[in-house]
């Protein structure tokens, strides 16, 4: 695709091969042509001025690669009309009946002045000699007509007539319905448009003030106040004051149909105030987005997933989706899937891990516009486009790479609508949809109008596609699944995988509701029909773009350039034996302080793209300059690779001027990536290595250390019973020298059953019973041994099986 030289004057704005359009005025071959229809590759012509007035130049069909390879060639013109849609069909049919026939009849009348072939009329049919072209002049054939209807009892001038023919150039059948029946009533009845301006106008003024919002009855009274206070001079007259003073009743109806209620009357009117998706002609309903060709209007966005997915570091993580989806078709003509942000890094502000959707990840999606998705190894044979409903040979012949491609349209927008996140806002994305010709317009603040159609694909794609995934996380907290995360886990690359396959399979071959041909109204079609049937208003164009197109589309960086070369995040990159003395020094672009442009991909960062804007006009002016350790690594890496080894670096305590010692560790974490997991003997996933390990806490202290050593002679002696435990507890025979067995020694013992009035005491002995003033102290507890004296020589304490 080559435009217009760039010694021509302004007299033509280059073009390129995909803005064609009908109806388009051309230069070709120093001759002026009108672009008159596409067939494929082909371009059809028609000369605009033909160079001699009595031999008429024959139209011209040509290749539309040769025709804008032409070194002449530029688009002169748009000022011819674009092919429209026949729409408002379903409009006319909701007519009155009487109403569609008299429009019919006047269409009739209106194709015989033009001499406009009529429905089952042969073309050869010879025109009346009042209405013959040849014959008549068009001020002739309307009085001619306007005669005829006023003697067959329609008296019409011909002027009507005249204004008949005009309406039905301009909007067909419907500009030919007569215009009374096509008045709606007033939106608002009969209340003034005034007081409609002073209940808003009540509103914003509560909301600056910060006032908190009342019942709709101190609403109405306010207005009524401020009605009375700015128009009190015309209340007196009834004539001036009608629809100005309203029942209460009125107000209720006119707030219900303004949609204001009590609980959002303040964000009602902050929603008209950013331009509210309200419509004046059916309050309540909001405005259509529509577009009239593939490609006019397109809407770009980016949502969670609600997935959770195997990152590259074998970590669990979240997802984003960024999808691009075209208005006229419905069609989702790109889509990537990156991982989110996982958390910072305490205190330093950096990312710790992952990343979310980028400049350089939304302009893969523009870029996928442009090109057909190819159909991958395992995808059913109902992904393949060739037995799809989209017009395949035609396509195929125009572009050869649709062979093999997927059931997805290829869609280039005209108009991308974008909202004011940081990755579509960004100079590299700007600058990349300029560069292929792409208008950016930016959705309005709280409007949720501007982009309905994209947000609402992404809720479809929620419950047609996350839902039916494993580890789908619902988006609220409270309904999510307590064991999501033990679910088995995609990876990102096959969930992109599955995701394209759902679009191709289910999306693209689903009926949608808003889709209607103009000639099936009452048909939904799927958005493969839809595109099927609205390629021809435009026609298809390969956009193909070249490596230096494609690099233009890729981050730049702004570098200087010096003796060894230049850094790109801690990267350097360098050519030898002298390539880039050129580029040493300032650059001259005073914007950005003598730096050069260099562009470079965050997926193979292994080579940078320079580009010296001092190039000769036959020198290639991009230069590729590889990094100087590109040989250390072997396997494929990316930017999170380089990102993540220069962590684990640093975290090791290395320098960021290591980069021999940097690229060693990525090329560890490659060889790691491609062992897959490993398992600790505890059964657990290995702690991260660029995080520092907790350290550890010291020894407990002993806290007998300091203790003198143990003197056996100083331990004072517990006291004992009188016989072996053994004897106690693992025989009935009873203790000597009182026959007592196990049970009544146990019985005996003052603690466990202290003895009653009545007992008779130990068996054998009914004197055996111990003084309480012997065994007892002075608060009724057993008295405490004499220290130094061993157990049983207290003179008043009797001894166990011995007679007192």
């Amino acid at each position: 695709m080559t435009g217009a030289p760039q010694h021509v004057a302004g007299a033509a704005a280059p073009a390129a091969a995909d803005t064609l359009a009908l109806g388009d005025t051309i230069r070709f071959r120093g001759s002026l042509w009108v672009v008159t229809a596409f067939h494929g590759p082909r371009v059809f012509l028609d000369a605009a001025e033909p160079v001699e007035p009595v031999e008429p130049v024959e139209p011209l069909i040509i290749l539309q690669t040769a025709m804008t390879c032409a070194p002449d060639f530029a688009v002169l013109d748009r000022a011819a009309p674009r092919s429209t849609l026949p729409g408002r069909i379903g409009e006319f049919s909701a007519l009155p009946r009487e109403v569609r026939k008299a429009a019919e009849k006047w269409e009739r009348q209106v194709k015989e002045v033009l001499h406009e072939q009529a429905p089952n009329v042969p073309a050869t049919t010879a025109p009346k000699p009042a209405f013959d072209p040849q014959r008549r002049t068009l001020r002739q054939r309307y009085q001619a007509k306007a005669a005829q209807l006023t003697q067959a009892g329609d008296p019409v001038s011909a002027a009507t007539v005249e204004r008949k023919c005009a309406a039905w150039r301009k909007e067909g059948l419907m500009g030919l319905v007569d215009k009374r029946h096509l008045r709606a009533a007033a939106p608002h009845g009969r209340v003034d448009a005034r007081v409609i301006d002073i209940v808003w106008e009540v509103l914003d003024d509560e909301r600056d003030r910060g006032l908190s919002p009342g019942t709709l009855s101190r609403l109405i009274d306010r207005v009524e106040q401020t009605v009375r206070a700015r128009y009190g001079h015309l209340l007196a007259a009834p004539e001036t004051a009608r629809g100005l003073v309203n029942s209460p009743a009125t107000f209720y109806r006119l707030l219900e149909r303004l949609g204001i209620t009590a609980q959002n009357a303040h964000t009602a009117a902050a929603r008209r105030a950013a331009g509210s998706a309200i419509s004046a002609e059916r309050p309540g309903s909001r405005r259509a987005t529509w577009a009239r060709w593939p490609g006019d209007l397109v809407q770009i966005d980016t949502t969670g997933l609600d997935v959770l997915v195997l990152g590259d570091d074998g970590r669990v993580i979240s997802v984003e989706l960024t999808i691009a989806i075209d208005v006229a078709t419905r069609s989702i003509v790109g889509s990537l899937i990156v991982p989110k942000r996982v958390g910072r890094a305490g205190g330093g502000g950096r990312w710790l891990a992952g990343r979310a959707t980028r400049s350089f990840d939304t302009m893969q999606v523009v870029a996928q516009t442009t090109a057909p998705l190819p159909a991958r190894p395992g995808w059913a044979p109902e992904t393949f486009m060739e037995g799809s409903d989209l017009p395949f040979e035609e396509l195929l012949a125009a572009d050869p790479r649709f062979a093999g491609a997927a059931a997805r349209p290829v869609i280039k927008p005209e108009t991308l609508v974008i909202d004011h996140g940081s990755p579509f806002i960004s100079a590299d994305f700007t600058r990349a949809c300029h560069s292929l010709g792409i208008e950016v317009r930016e959705a309005r603040l709280r409007t949720a109008v501007d982009k309905a159609i994209v947000e609402r694909a992404m809720r479809a794609v929620k419950t047609g596609f996350s839902q039916h995934l494993a580890t789908y996380t619902h988006h609220r907290l409270d309904l999510r699944g307590k064991r999501v995360r033990k679910q088995p886990l995609w990876t990102i690359p096959q969930l992109q995988d599955l995701f394209e396959q759902w679009v191709v399979l289910h999306w693209q071959q689903t009926p949608h509701g808003a889709l209607r041909s103009p000639f099936t109204p009452g048909l939904r079609l799927t958005p493969n029909q839809m595109y099927a049937a609205l390629v021809s208003l435009r026609g298809y164009r390969s956009t193909a773009l070249t490596p230096q197109e494609n690099r233009k589309l890729l981050p730049a960086v702004w570098v200087r350039v010096t003796r060894k070369g230049f850094q790109i995040n801690n990267r350097t990159y360098n050519l030898g034996r002298g390539t880039l003395d050129p580029c040493r020094g300032p650059s001259g672009i005073t914007a950005q302080q003598g730096r050069w442009e260099v562009h470079y991909s965050p997926d193979h960062p292994e080579v940078a793209w320079l580009f010296n804007h001092r190039a000769e006009p036959d020198i290639d002016p991009w230069i590729e300059v590889p990094f100087i350790h590109r040989r250390l690594l072997s396997d494929r890496w990316t930017e999170e690779t380089w990102a993540e080894a220069l962590n684990i670096h640093l975290a090791a305590g290395g320098s960021r001027r290591d980069e021999a010692v940097i690229t060693r560790v990525a090329a560890q974490l490659l060889r790691t990536a491609a062992a897959g997991p490993q398992v600790t003997p505890a059964n657990r996933p290995a702690p991260r290595a660029d995080v520092p390990s907790r350290p550890l806490l010291p020894a407990p202290a002993e806290p007998y250390d300091d203790m003198p050593p143990l003197d056996p002679n100083s331990v004072r002696p517990f006291r004992s019973l009188d016989r072996p435990a053994g004897d106690l507890f693992d025989t009935s025979e009873p203790v000597r020298g009182a026959e007592q067995n196990l049970e009544e020694f146990l019985a005996s013992l003052p603690g466990l059953h202290p003895p009653s009035p009545t007992d008779p005491g130990p068996v054998g002995n009914a004197d055996a019973t111990p003084r309480p003033e012997a065994t007892l102290g002075a608060d009724n507890d057993p008295a405490p041994p004499t220290p130094g004296a061993p157990s049983g020589d207290e003179p008043d304490s009797p001894r166990q099986g011995d007679d007192q």
